[in-house]
C-alpha cells in the first residue's frame, strides 16, 4: 500500500505512541466495528454479531502480539483488518454461507482509505492534518458517538462510495431513509468533528 507523504514527514515517521502496548488497544475497537458494519449487512447481523467479531479480533491481536512484527500504527491497523477478515471469513463458513465470502481485502482496505478522506476533507489547512491512521481512529470514534445505522450509511456511501440505492438494499431500507440518515448524520458528524484554530 503506497503512502502519500507532503514535503513535512509523516507524523508515523515521527514518535508514535507504542502500538505494541497492550493497553493501546481500546482505540481501535471503533475502528474495526466501523469497518465491520460495512461488510456484514442487515440480513445477517441477526446470525454475526459485530461486537463479538471484533472482540474476537482484538483477543487474536493480544493473543498473537508478540509474534506480530509491525512497527508503526498503519501496519498494525493492516495487521487487524486482516485478522477481521479471517475471522468474518471462518463466521460466514460456519454458518453454510460460502457463498458470501468474497473477497474482502479490497473492502476493507477501500473503507480505511475512504475513512481517512472524510476526515481530511472536513479540515481547511494541510497542516493541520493527522496522519492518516490517527484520521481513521479520529472517525471511527466520531463515528462511534452517533447512531449505528447513521454510522453505517456515512461509511458506506464515503468510504465505500456506494450510491444511495445500494445503501438501502445493504441495509433493508428505503432509499428516503437512507437520505435522512446521511443528512442527519453527517450534520453531526460536522458538529463533534474538532474545529481548527
Amino acid at each position: 500500500m503506497a503512502e502519500i507523504q507532503g514535503p513535512e514527514e509523516s507524523r508515523a515517521d515521527r514518535a508514535e505512541p507504542n502500538v505494541r502496548d497492550s493497553r493501546a488497544f481500546g482505540e481501535y475497537r471503533d475502528y474495526l466495528l466501523a469497518l465491520a458494519r460495512v461488510q456484514v449487512s442487515v440480513d445477517l447481523r441477526a446470525r454475526i454479531d459485530l461486537s463479538d467479531l471484533v472482540q474476537e479480533t482484538l483477543c487474536e491481536a493480544l493473543r498473537d502480539l508478540p509474534r506480530h512484527r509491525g512497527r508503526n500504527r498503519a501496519e498494525m491497523m493492516g495487521w487487524l483488518r486482516s485478522l477481521l477478515r479471517f475471522n468474518l471469513i471462518d463466521r460466514l463458513r460456519r454458518l453454510h454461507l460460502e457463498r458470501r465470502v468474497v473477497s474482502f481485502d479490497g473492502d476493507l482496505d477501500r473503507t480505511s482509505h475512504g475513512m481517512i478522506g472524510v476526515m481530511r476533507a472536513s479540515r481547511s489547512a494541510p497542516e493541520a492534518r493527522a496522519a492518516r491512521e490517527e484520521d481513521a481512529l479520529a472517525l471511527a470514534g466520531l463515528l462511534a458517538q452517533l447512531s449505528p445505522p447513521q454510522a453505517e450509511a456515512i461509511v458506506l456511501k464515503h468510504c465505500q462510495g456506494m450510491s444511495v440505492a445500494e445503501i438501502s438494499r445493504h441495509m433493508n431500507r428505503t432509499p428516503d431513509a437512507v437520505g435522512g440518515l446521511l443528512r442527519h448524520g453527517m450534520r453531526r458528524l460536522r458538529d463533534l468533528m474538532p474545529r481548527e484554530a
